[in-house]
Protein backbone atom coordinates (compact mmCIF):
# COMPACT_ATOMS: atom_id res chain seq x y z
CA UNK A 1 0.00 0.00 0.00
CA UNK A 2 1.20 3.54 -0.76
CA UNK A 3 0.68 5.79 2.27
CA UNK A 4 1.01 9.57 2.38
CA UNK A 5 1.29 11.23 5.80
CA UNK A 6 0.52 14.94 6.20
CA UNK A 7 0.90 15.53 9.91
CA UNK A 8 2.71 18.35 11.77
CA UNK A 9 3.11 16.24 14.94
CA UNK A 10 6.55 14.75 14.23
CA UNK A 11 6.34 12.08 16.96
CA UNK A 12 2.95 10.81 15.85
CA UNK A 13 3.89 10.89 12.14
CA UNK A 14 7.08 8.93 12.85
CA UNK A 15 5.17 6.35 14.89
CA UNK A 16 2.64 5.84 12.10
CA UNK A 17 5.30 5.77 9.36
CA UNK A 18 7.28 3.11 11.21
CA UNK A 19 4.13 1.01 11.60
CA UNK A 20 3.35 1.08 7.88
CA UNK A 21 6.96 0.58 6.81
CA UNK A 22 7.19 -2.39 9.18
CA UNK A 23 4.33 -3.96 7.23
CA UNK A 24 6.13 -3.41 3.92
CA UNK A 25 4.12 -0.38 2.83
CA UNK A 26 5.64 2.56 0.94
CA UNK A 27 5.42 5.73 3.02
CA UNK A 28 6.01 9.35 2.10
CA UNK A 29 5.69 12.30 4.46
CA UNK A 30 4.54 15.54 2.88
CA UNK A 31 4.24 19.16 3.89
CA UNK A 32 0.81 20.80 3.99
CA UNK A 33 1.83 23.16 1.18
CA UNK A 34 2.68 20.50 -1.43
CA UNK A 35 0.78 17.36 -0.62
CA UNK A 36 -2.17 17.79 -3.03
CA UNK A 37 0.17 18.20 -6.00
CA UNK A 38 2.30 15.25 -4.87
CA UNK A 39 -0.76 13.07 -4.23
CA UNK A 40 -1.92 13.78 -7.78
CA UNK A 41 1.38 12.42 -9.12
CA UNK A 42 2.04 9.62 -6.61
CA UNK A 43 -1.52 8.18 -6.31
CA UNK A 44 -1.47 7.07 -2.66
CA UNK A 45 -3.85 4.37 -1.45
CA UNK A 46 -4.15 6.07 1.93
CA UNK A 47 -3.70 9.65 3.07
CA UNK A 48 -3.29 10.34 6.77
CA UNK A 49 -4.19 13.98 7.13
CA UNK A 50 -4.22 16.03 10.29
CA UNK A 51 -7.73 17.40 10.84
CA UNK A 52 -6.27 20.85 11.44
CA UNK A 53 -5.23 20.83 7.76
CA UNK A 54 -8.51 19.40 6.46
CA UNK A 55 -10.40 22.28 4.93
CA UNK A 56 -13.35 21.57 2.66
CA UNK A 57 -11.19 22.64 -0.32
CA UNK A 58 -8.40 20.25 0.67
CA UNK A 59 -10.80 17.34 1.10
CA UNK A 60 -12.52 18.10 -2.20
CA UNK A 61 -9.16 18.16 -3.99
CA UNK A 62 -8.20 14.81 -2.47
CA UNK A 63 -11.53 13.23 -3.35
CA UNK A 64 -11.15 14.39 -6.96
CA UNK A 65 -7.96 12.35 -7.34
CA UNK A 66 -8.26 9.03 -9.13
CA UNK A 67 -8.00 6.47 -7.83
CA UNK A 68 -9.55 8.15 -4.86
CA UNK A 69 -7.32 7.80 -1.83
CA UNK A 70 -8.72 6.89 1.54
CA UNK A 71 -8.60 9.76 4.03
CA UNK A 72 -7.76 9.00 7.64
CA UNK A 73 -8.04 12.16 9.74
CA UNK A 74 -6.12 12.51 12.96
CA UNK A 75 -6.55 15.04 15.73
CA UNK A 76 -6.00 15.55 19.44
CA UNK A 77 -9.02 14.87 21.62
CA UNK A 78 -8.88 18.50 22.76
CA UNK A 79 -9.87 19.54 19.21
CA UNK A 80 -12.51 16.89 18.59
CA UNK A 81 -14.92 19.56 17.26
CA UNK A 82 -12.56 20.39 14.39
CA UNK A 83 -11.84 16.73 13.66
CA UNK A 84 -15.55 15.88 13.66
CA UNK A 85 -16.29 18.73 11.24
CA UNK A 86 -13.52 17.61 8.90
CA UNK A 87 -14.77 14.02 9.01
CA UNK A 88 -18.29 15.16 8.10
CA UNK A 89 -16.97 17.10 5.10
CA UNK A 90 -15.28 14.12 3.53
CA UNK A 91 -13.00 12.04 5.70
CA UNK A 92 -13.42 8.29 5.67
CA UNK A 93 -12.37 7.59 9.25
CA UNK A 94 -11.19 9.43 12.32
CA UNK A 95 -8.27 8.30 14.48
CA UNK A 96 -7.74 10.14 17.75
CA UNK A 97 -4.25 10.96 18.99
CA UNK A 98 -2.36 9.87 20.92
CA UNK A 99 -2.56 6.41 19.44
CA UNK A 100 -1.89 4.01 22.30
CA UNK A 101 -1.89 0.69 20.42
CA UNK A 102 -1.04 -0.32 16.85
CA UNK A 103 -4.37 -2.17 16.83
CA UNK A 104 -6.13 1.23 16.81
CA UNK A 105 -4.34 2.20 13.61
CA UNK A 106 -5.07 -1.15 11.98
CA UNK A 107 -8.77 -0.91 12.83
CA UNK A 108 -8.96 2.68 11.57
CA UNK A 109 -7.29 1.72 8.28
CA UNK A 110 -9.73 -1.14 7.72
CA UNK A 111 -12.70 1.07 8.57
CA UNK A 112 -11.46 3.93 6.35
CA UNK A 113 -10.98 1.59 3.39
CA UNK A 114 -14.48 0.17 3.84
CA UNK A 115 -16.01 3.65 4.12
CA UNK A 116 -14.11 4.85 1.04
CA UNK A 117 -15.69 2.11 -1.06
CA UNK A 118 -19.12 3.54 -0.29
CA UNK A 119 -20.50 6.39 -2.35
CA UNK A 120 -18.41 9.53 -1.55
CA UNK A 121 -21.52 11.44 -0.44
CA UNK A 122 -22.69 8.84 2.06
CA UNK A 123 -22.03 10.99 5.12
CA UNK A 124 -23.84 14.08 3.87
CA UNK A 125 -26.84 12.08 2.70
CA UNK A 126 -27.04 10.21 6.00
CA UNK A 127 -27.19 13.53 7.84
CA UNK A 128 -29.94 14.81 5.56
CA UNK A 129 -32.16 11.74 6.10
CA UNK A 130 -35.16 12.47 8.31
CA UNK A 131 -35.12 10.44 11.55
Amino acid sequence: MRVMIVEPDWHFATQVAEHFEGNGDLVVRETPEDFIEHADRWHPDMVLLSAELASSETLAALQALHPRPVLLLTEHMSRFDRAWSAWQVGGDELLMKPMLHQRELNEAVVSARQNAMLDPGWQRRAQAQPA
